[in-house]
C-alpha cells in the first residue's frame, strides 16, 4: 500500500488522499478489479475518510521481475 496525502492548515484537514494497493495475486483483472470496487465501497477507512476527503487510487498487480 503506498500513500501520498494532502492537508490544508486552516481549518486543519486532509484534503486528498492518492493510493496505491499492490497486491500479490495470480487472479484475473476482473477479479482485480472486483477487489478494489469492494474496497472502495465496502471498506471501513474507505468509508471513514471518503465523505470528507477527495479519494483517488489505484489497484495492480506485484511485477515478479521487479518485486515490487
Amino acid at each position: 500500500l503506498r500513500l501520498r496525502g494532502c492537508r490544508q492548515c486552516a481549518p486543519p484537514r486532509i484534503v486528498t488522499i492518492d493510493y496505491e494497493l499492490v497486491i500479490d495475486t495470480s487472479e484475473d483483472d476482473r477479479r482485480l478489479d472486483l477487489l478494489h470496487q469492494n474496497v472502495r465501497k465496502y471498506g471501513t477507512i474507505t468509508n471513514t475518510v471518503a465523505p470528507t476527503t477527495r479519494l483517488t487510487g489505484t489497484i495492480r498487480r506485484k511485477s515478479e521481475a521487479t518485486g515490487s
